[in-house]
């Protein structure tokens, strides 16, 4: 039998598939609260979307890149319409093994054991400057999720492990046994995999809408969906 000859998609199709699965991704989180088992869809539009594997090309991180779009996530403290903490670094997979934070956790430690207000006040200067932004990119590939000892899943590994385990396109025979213990817990009235699903999820929904933002101002795109008082 002859190969199948394939093809390339045009610039604008890509983009108008992109923008349809943020749609299929907000649909979704939309309905999650009355409908739980929704997960399973947000999961697989977030495979697509922001996760590379040996098949998957994530589709809004390469269209991103492409048309010149760039995000980061600002530091805990940076952010002025937050919540009111103290800056510090972006919390990423392994900070727990990281020498700098084991160190400062060792001297944060002693300094609350002695009442040292002044090498607290250090600390603080110190954490502080590691208050960098993080790329959005690679917060997806290494931002920490959720940590469940003595397992950090990176968003990415939580996206894959949920859809790949879980998900609308697969259903495994068996599963990673960190998840199973996350779902004894209970985070903000959430099981303990999906708090941080659903809380990623409506990052990269914001990060996509701002994206077509930068489609229209910039090349003249025509959104079928994030338009006008939606955008």
């Amino acid at each position: 039998m002859a190969r199948k000859r394939r093809i390339q998609k045009s610039p604008q199709q890509r983009l108008h598939e992109c923008e349809t699965h943020l749609y299929f991704l907000w649909d979704a989180v939309r309905q999650y609260a009355q409908e739980p088992e929704r997960f399973k869809q947000i999961a697989a539009e977030l495979r697509i979307l922001v996760c590379r594997t040996r098949s998957n090309k994530p589709l809004l991180l390469d269209l991103m890149d492409t048309y010149g779009f760039r995000y980061e996530i600002v530091p805990p403290g940076s952010d002025p319409n937050g919540p009111p903490l103290k800056p510090g670094p972006v919390p990423m997979v392994g900070w727990r093994d990281d020498p700098v934070h084991k160190k400062m956790s060792e001297a944060v430690s002693s300094a609350i054991q002695s009442g040292d207000s002044d090498k607290l006040e250090a600390i603080d200067r110190e954490m502080a400057a590691l208050a960098v932004p993080v790329p959005f990119p690679d917060w997806v590939d290494r931002g920490l999720a959720v940590h469940i000892r003595p397992h950090d899943y990176s968003n990415r590994e939580l996206v894959l492990a949920i859809a790949q385990q879980f998900g609308s396109s697969h259903e495994d025979e068996s599963v990673d046994e960190p998840l199973v213990q996350l779902q004894q817990f209970v985070i903000g009235g959430q099981r303990g995999d999906l708090a941080p699903l659903i809380s990623f999820a409506s990052t990269v929904i914001y990060v996509g809408r701002l994206f077509v933002q930068h489609l229209v101002s910039d090349y003249s795109y025509d959104p079928a969906y994030f338009k006008g008082e939606e955008l």
